[in-house]
């Protein structure tokens, strides 16, 4: 049986509005088609969309999957029904981001271009977690992407624009402020801010901690912990370039052993031509990142210099 967009769109319209009748009303189906259609997509996946015992319908563990990728699956067919009519506007530039430098560093670049271009140039961005985005940037395709991208993908492109150096970062009232450079032994009291063990930048941060070192709280994303640090909740460690959104707030302490982490700007194997206005975009990123004392490597400025 053929997957129709019609039923994957009645799917998705179920599940936002949480009601058959209303998802038909909105594509103008009746309520007894609709739960027909719903019931050949089911035969045609192989699995339950929906848990029917309560009164409510409710997504199975199967349908929530299906959903993420149904819900992308739909934007994308929307784009292809706009195209023409998009193209005789503006062009497109599809970027994909590592939500920990997103604030301080990839928006106001994107913001910069967008806004010298603001005729010609449309912007879409994707933030991606490093630890799904090996899988999640085939469901948001894009053009170029930044970040600390830890894993292997054999289908990108990449260019190391700079090592960002680690620090440790403390709210102003903790105590651990006193110190300028600091060293396993000097925080072994502390209480940690840690990511989650599935996060790949966790991987990096373990190697700074004490042994057994005291859990304040656990969380999955660098943005958050940097927050509670903010609170005077632990102490984290972070790359200085994510570190710069609570640097107000914050005392950012070098460490006795260096450790960095890559920053780079990748793109698909497959994409051919490179924009313009990537290169512009990076250029105003790599500006961000000197801006921050952080030097480009070599291979970021023969990148920057070549385009």
């Amino acid at each position: 049986m053929e997957l129709k967009s019609k039923s994957v769109r009645l799917f998705c319209a179920v599940v936002e509005s949480g009601s058959l009748l209303a998802a038909a009303d909105k594509i103008a189906l009746s309520a007894s088609a609709a739960s027909r259609v719903i019931s050949q997509l089911e035969e045609r996946l192989g699995f339950a969309l929906f848990d029917r015992s309560g009164k409510a319908l409710t997504l199975t563990e199967d349908g929530a999957d299906f959903y993420r990728v149904a819900m992308e699956s739909m934007r994308a067919w929307q784009r292809l029904e706009d195209y023409s009519r998009e193209r005789d506007r503006k062009k497109t530039l599809r970027i994909a981001v590592l939500a920990r430098h997103c604030s301080d560093v990839i928006i106001p670049a994107v913001v910069t271009i967008m806004k010298r271009h603001e005729e010609t140039l449309r912007v879409t961005m994707d933030v991606h977690a490093s630890r799904d985005i090996h899988y999640s940037k085939y469901s948001h395709p894009f053009d170029v992407g930044f970040g600390t991208l830890l894993s292997s993908h054999d289908d990108l492109e990449k260019t190391a624009l700079a090592h960002l150096p680690f620090c440790l970062v403390a709210s102003r009232q903790h105590p651990i402020a006193r110190y300028d450079t600091i060293g396993q032994e000097d925080c072994r009291e502390a209480e940690f801010v840690i990511l989650s063990r599935d996060t790949l930048e966790q991987e990096h941060a373990r190697r700074l901690m004490p042994a057994h070192a005291r859990v304040a709280a656990e969380v999955s994303s660098t943005q958050v912990a940097l927050r509670f640090v903010k609170r005077n909740v632990g102490i984290h460690f972070t790359d200085r370039l994510a570190a710069k959104s609570v640097s107000n707030d914050c005392k950012l302490i070098e460490l006795k052993e260096p450790l960095t982490i890559p920053f780079y700007v990748f793109w698909p194997k497959a994409a051919g031509r490179i924009d313009p206005a990537v290169f512009e975009c990076t250029r105003e990123i790599a500006a961000s990142i000197k801006a921050a004392g952080i030097e480009l490597t070599p291979e970021g400025e023969a990148f920057l210099r070549d385009h």
